[in-house]
């Protein structure tokens, strides 16, 4: 028997769809919001979940979003069932994730059917022309969303200072699965943090890092390129070398990112990494051009690693290159931009193989 997740708040409504799915034999689970929905829908894995966009707390975009971010849960279609009807509300909706879009009220007539159509493969889709536009307006949304998160959390770590720990977790966790979310609309960087986390974790603990600087080097790894939620990324996915303009673009990001983090005060180091990622040894790097002598051993490891899985990754504007290519790379950008000694512990993992498992994962 299938099971449907209904995540909704209003008694009625759920009375109406739970009787209509279960005479269908279907097996109906509820939620009154985003909070909850999110850990029924971990534990029980449900077939394809219903989502009320209006519910308290966090509402059904970020929810959307957050679950389809959750690795065993990427794949479960999830519908869109709102009486948000004016312009844009259905595009809202499938840039935040969801795979279809029903209106309030429903029909008790043809309602079972339009399900069935979902679990039979049908997928919304936004215009190719208007994804942009929405996928951006979204992504501002969830930017100002987090600022009102981080004056939440400031606040409550005056008052609950015992449990800052733990806060820092959950932020660290919200912002990295937002990271996640707008990389797996893009075929060309989906993964991409997750696995240069993975690289540059392996490097930290060839290399000897206390456990303080591998969290450090942790954090920094999946935040590295938040400050993509928030700039136009939809130029990655065209064919072909990119135009200065787009390149432009792109170099933006570590500047965002750093301050997107800076109202987290326990995020200073992570912050540096983020800001700091692509700057060179012989200072041709950006955004600030800093030099040697300026660049600390975590960032130099983290980027090794983010350069790695830009080398052995297939974007639309490059083919992914050989591993002995990407060593000799590597090499060669000893002491231009990579670090010799964190260049000479990547090779050792590469050569004893012991990178195999990220590699083959992205494959």
């Amino acid at each position: 028997m299938r099971t449907i997740l209904y995540i909704e708040d209003n008694f009625e409504n759920k009375l109406l769809v739970r009787r209509l799915l279960e005479n269908a034999g279907y097996n109906v689970l509820e939620a009154d919001d985003g909070i909850s929905g999110i850990q029924l829908a971990m534990e029980k894995r449900p077939d394809l979940i219903i989502m009320d966009i209006n519910i308290p707390g966090m509402d059904g975009y970020e929810a959307t979003t957050k679950i389809k971010a959750i690795e065993s849960l990427a794949k479960t279609p999830i519908v869109a069932l709102t009486a948000n009807v004016m312009k844009g509300d259905r595009e809202k909706s499938l840039v935040a994730g969801c795979d279809g879009y029903m209106q309030k009220p429903i029909n008790p007539d043809t309602f079972v059917d339009t399900i069935e159509e979902y679990f039979s493969g049908r997928r919304d889709l936004v215009k190719p022309a208007e994804q942009s536009h929405y996928l951006k307006q979204y992504s501002q949304k969830l930017v100002d969303r987090l600022e009102e998160k981080i004056l939440e959390l400031e606040q409550k770590n005056k008052e609950l200072e015992q449990k800052s720990r733990k806060m820092e977790e959950v932020y660290v966790s919200v912002i990295s699965s937002l990271t996640r979310a707008i990389e797996a609309k893009h075929p060309s960087t989906a993964g991409h943090s997750e696995r240069v986390t993975r690289y540059a974790t392996r490097l930290g603990e060839k290399m000897g890092l206390s456990k303080r600087d591998l969290k450090i080097l942790r954090r920094g790894g999946m935040l590295h390129d938040v400050g993509k939620i928030v700039i136009e990324l939809s130029t990655i996915d065209k064919p072909g070398e990119l135009a200065d303009g787009d390149w432009n673009e792109m170099r933006k990001h570590p500047d965002v990112g750093a301050q997107i983090l800076e109202p987290l005060r326990f995020l200073e180091r992570e912050l540096a990494l983020v800001q700091n990622h692509h700057e060179r040894l012989d200072g041709s790097g950006y955004p600030r051009g800093l030099q040697e002598n300026q660049i600390d051993l975590l960032t130099g490891i983290l980027s090794v690693a983010d350069a790695f899985d830009a080398m052995t990754s297939k974007r639309s504007y490059k083919k992914a290159v050989s591993l002995d290519e990407s060593v000799r790379i590597l090499r060669d950008g000893v002491g231009k931009q990579f670090m010799g000694d964190v260049v000479q512990a990547m090779v050792e993992l590469i050569e004893e193989r012991k990178l195999d498992d990220i590699l083959h994962a992205a494959m």
